[in-house]
């Protein structure tokens, strides 16, 4: 993982610094193995979870119920599961134990502390960006709390995932700044990258 020297970062003209949480905020190795490790009987409808969303990366599905009901359709499909099983499984037990796997094995990078208190001294908006839900909650794992910054978002409340520009879109509007004065720090060409590209933001990767 590359820590951040946050006085090589061009601020100029900048107004705002959206953050993509798993990879950036905390470095997120082995949080795979984890999540089997502690519910190793769900360890195919885990891998079905992430195929899926590979499938759905860069797509737009309008919003977050028609979203969730594709990702959890694939999982029952392949894993000839019941979709109210699935559903619950992903509710109550996947996302609360990967909340919780954070709270025991990571925290925030180095350079996270540091560069929020510069950017929230100079008046710049800040965000965390995900392709995961429960954002809050995880910020609030890593160690750092939601009120840190002004907007914690996940991509699939908006309709999809990244790269997708119209998520991209739909964030700066929510944040109310323009593509070109805004800079997206993460771990991802591919998906972070390509969004903010698309859209015309600056773009930093981790």
């Amino acid at each position: 993982m590359k820590e951040l020297n946050i006085e090589d970062i061009d601020l100029t003209g900048v107004r705002a610094v959206v953050f993509d949480l798993d990879g950036t905020l905390y470095d997120k190795r082995l949080l795979p193995l984890h999540l089997i490790m502690a519910y190793p009987r769900y360890a195919l409808w885990l891998a079905s979870e992430r195929i899926a969303r590979k499938r759905m990366r860069g797509q737009y599905f309008g919003d977050a119920d028609t979203f969730y009901n594709t990702l959890l359709s694939y999982v029952c499909k392949w894993q000839h599961a019941d979709y109210d099983a699935v559903k619950e499984w992903y509710e109550e037990l996947y996302m609360p134990s990967m909340v919780e796997i954070l709270y025991e094995h990571y925290q925030a990078n180095d350079f996270v502390l540091p560069l929020l208190r510069k950017l929230n001294k100079t008046g710049i908006k800040t965000a965390v960006f995900s392709d995961y839900g429960c954002v809050e909650e995880k910020v609030r794992a890593i160690g750092l709390e939601p009120k840190m910054f002004d907007y914690c978002v996940a991509a699939p409340e908006l309709g999809g995932l990244k790269p997708n520009k119209e998520l991209f879109n739909k964030l700066l509007k929510l944040m109310r700044v323009k593509p070109e004065e805004t800079l997206m720090v993460g771990d991802r060409p591919d998906t972070d990258g390509k969004g903010a590209e698309a859209v015309g933001m600056r773009y930093l990767k981790v």
